[in-house]
């Protein structure tokens, strides 16, 4: 329903800390689909209970009126929706506890990330951050995020590294007070790059500007260059297969905005070297076939 903007009320500054004018740029995007939530407190009284961002910027474009919803008029999904928004906005909520209610919701409504960044007004990549941190943090981790050991910009980085094993060595400075937050997320992305790197080294990089030098062995780098020129028939096939199995798979996977795009170009290079591969194939069939017919034409003696 229309409400006159004049007819809201709402805490300034409660507003002012939780929805500031920053955070309505940075979400402007998913806010204007998040329809501000009011109680009706009189016949043309309503006071706001969230959404102050679309509110905001009604108000610059010179709108006297936005559409809202009444708390009371909410369905299931809208309330839990709102309860989501609320406690994303509260600074009470541990991460790990806020990841779990937003799996917990999105399985409950069957929606995807983008979905739910709609219903909210939270960026879906920050949904994903938040998600990560029960998918795969190790367990252990998870504790020291509860126990506000690791905070949730050092957790949501280091998730983003499969082996547990490597996390803990990851967060361990961090854990031990030896390095800040600040650094946590170029130590991740060296470490995703040089997998085979020591954290110590990778760490001493950061703070201390060394270079990684990766050992490798020069009779070993010569048998993998060898091994990545040359094709195992044996097996080629039953891999083309798993392939085309695990790329069926991507259409029924949730799968982030900034992975996407890098997935969408992978397979577009897929795509170029499968073409070229059969149309090398077809045309030595081809050639085979030709070759077939010459030695048939020769043993019946019309070529001489």
């Amino acid at each position: 329903m229309k409400i006159k903007i004049s007819n809201i009320e709402f805490d300034a500054e409660s507003t002012a800390k939780l929805e500031s004018r920053k955070e309505t740029k940075r979400w402007s995007k998913f806010s204007n689909q998040f329809v501000p939530v009011v109680d009706k407190i009189s016949s043309k009284k309503y006071k706001l209970v969230s959404g102050a961002e679309k509110i905001h910027l009604a108000t610059e474009k010179g709108e006297e009126s936005v559409e809202c919803n009444l708390t009371d008029d909410l369905t299931s999904e809208q309330k839990g929706a709102l309860d989501l928004r609320l406690l994303y906005q509260s600074s009470d909520i541990c991460p790990i506890n806020l990841g779990e209610e937003f799996l917990s919701f999105r399985e409950k409504f069957s929606v995807t990330q983008q979905e739910l960044a709609k219903k909210t007004g939270i960026t879906p990549g920050t949904i994903h951050h938040y998600e990560s941190l029960i998918k795969t943090l190790a367990p252990s981790l998870k504790e020291h995020v509860k126990q506000k050991n690791l905070t949730f910009k050092e957790a949501r980085s280091i998730a983003d590294i499969e082996d547990h094993e490597k996390q803990f060595e990851l967060a361990k400075p961090f854990l031990e007070g030896i390095l800040s937050s600040v650094h946590v997320e170029k130590i991740v992305s060296l470490a995703k790059k040089h997998p085979k790197v020591e954290v110590k080294t990778i760490i001493e990089s950061v703070t201390k500007g060394k270079p990684i030098v990766e050992k490798v062995i020069a009779e070993t780098a010569e048998e993998d260059a060898t091994q990545e020129n040359s094709i195992d028939f044996t097996t080629i096939e039953s891999r083309i297969l798993d392939l085309s199995t695990e790329i069926d798979l991507i259409q029924s996977e949730e799968i982030p905005e900034f992975k996407r795009l890098k997935l969408i170009s992978s397979l577009r290079i897929l795509q170029g070297r499968a073409q070229l591969a059969l149309t090398s194939l077809n045309t030595k069939a081809g050639g085979f076939s030709l070759l077939g017919e010459d030695i048939k034409k020769r043993s019946s003696g019309k070529i001489k």
